[in-house]
């Protein structure tokens, strides 16, 4: 890279070396569809598809930006695949298993086997160190779901946490297994349609077992793109004919940009972009996964902060200019003064907005909730909006809602 480290680079810059050092189970299925290729910690990770040439490189509207557009649409009106393999998937099993992840998580881990747990793993200092979320498999099973980029750093985080005597074992399971999702309004329709009926009976923020293509799988029905559907784990030698089943079904492959941009949508936060260990729950308006019923690490700190008000916290902006090209990083300024600064931004398919997710000094204001700012992009300033809600679906309902109801269809159900 020493050649490199004076030039301009270029949002969506790929570099073409050490490429292909990790492929997921679905590789080849992407390059079917004609995948560009990000790469992530190693692995080849699908940005966009329909992908005719190399792209030429802008700090302007991208070349991709129709075919992101129409990969959402397809998630919000139908239903899209999004390859999900490359997350951290860790085993933490033993007669301890319990104990031991209520010590080192922020929320109760002691839910009923079929549940799904979103949480936090944090420090002393009460600031992330990973979030994640955690599958109750048995009584003495968990699975944890975490970041790309994280695994071996929570692998090393939990190995180092655990107590003299605790009977836990850790195994990192990430490539043993794919991770599909199947995510938008048709997802129940094709769930019925491929024998897998299961998942419509599983519910929000439950997994279930179930068979597609004579594949067994673990499905949980939740949502990082704010659409209703499941994310689908199963055998990595099982991924392409349980994709096969589901893209014949009527399922179209969406990519890493339009799953970004539905996440920042609905306010959903990635560690390294909008958590880090300086940053914690009460900040990042996380504190409902936090227990305070029980001990674990950073409660005390986290104490100590709910007694006075946070300095900054996590909020949505909205652009008023649907030109404006935000990247994350920003500098917000309020009467010409910066107050903040933006951590995830993309363009809002689904709101026909840029937004952008921010953390924002709350000494400016009583009530953040529609105050006007902006946001510094490459000199130039965009009127924004602040929303301390999710831009899209605020209320969540559209990914919450009963798949299947007395014979209704999603959108009968959700108007």
């Amino acid at each position: 890279m020493l050649g490199e480290h004076y030039a301009i680079t270029h949002p969506g810059k790929q570099y073409s070396t050490a490429r292909n050092l990790r492929l997921t189970p679905l590789h080849n299925k992407w390059v079917e569809n004609k995948a560009h290729f990000g790469q992530f910690y190693g692995w080849e990770r699908p940005l966009y598809f329909n992908c005719e040439k190399e792209p030429t490189l802008t700090f302007e509207k991208p070349e991709w930006f129709e075919q992101v557009g129409r990969e959402v649409k397809q998630a919000n009106e139908q239903a899209a695949i999004f390859d999900q393999s490359t997350f951290g998937k860790i085993l933490v099993q033993g007669t301890d298993a319990e104990k031991f992840l209520n010590r080192i998580c922020a929320n109760n881990m002691s839910k009923s086997v079929g549940s799904v747990i979103y949480t936090a793993m944090l420090n002393e200092l009460g600031g992330f160190e990973s979030d994640l979320t955690s599958l109750r498999l048995a009584d003495e099973s968990y699975r944890l779901y975490v970041g790309t980029t994280a695994v071996k750093r929570d692998m090393s985080w939990l190995r180092r946490h655990i107590q003299t005597g605790e009977r836990v074992t850790l195994i990192d399971e990430t490539e043993h297994y794919a991770v599909i999702g199947l995510m938008g309004p048709e997802s129940s329709t094709i769930a019925d349609k491929i024998g897998a009926t299961e998942l419509n009976q599983v519910g929000y923020f439950r997994h279930c077992e179930s068979q597609i293509a004579g594949a067994d799988v673990r499905a949980v029905r939740m949502s990082y793109v704010g659409e209703a559907g499941w994310e689908i784990t199963c055998r990595a030698q099982d991924a392409e004919r349980v994709y096969d089943e589901i893209s014949a079904a009527g399922a179209l492959p969406s990519g890493v940009l339009a799953q970004s941009s539905m996440r920042i949508e609905k306010g959903f936060l990635a560690y390294g972009h909008d958590l880090d260990t300086d940053i914690n729950p009460l900040q990042a308006g996380l504190g409902f996964a936090v227990n305070w019923d029980k001990q674990f690490i950073g409660r005390d700190a986290l104490l100590k902060m709910k007694e006075t008000a946070v300095s900054s916290r996590m909020v949505t902006i909205i652009l008023e200019d649907t030109q404006a090209i935000p990247l994350g990083n920003e500098p917000i300024y309020l009467n010409g003064e910066i107050v903040g600064k933006t951590t995830s931004a993309a363009f809002g398919y689904r709101i026909g907005k840029p937004v952008a997710l921010a953390y924002i000094n709350t000494s400016i204001s009583d009530n953040l909730e529609g105050i006007q700012l902006e946001i510094d992009i490459a000199r130039t300033l965009y009127k924004g909006t602040v929303l301390l809600k999710p831009a899209f679906d605020p209320a969540s309902q559209r990914m919450r809602v009963k798949l299947q109801t007395q014979g209704k269809n999603y959108n009968e159900i959700t108007g």
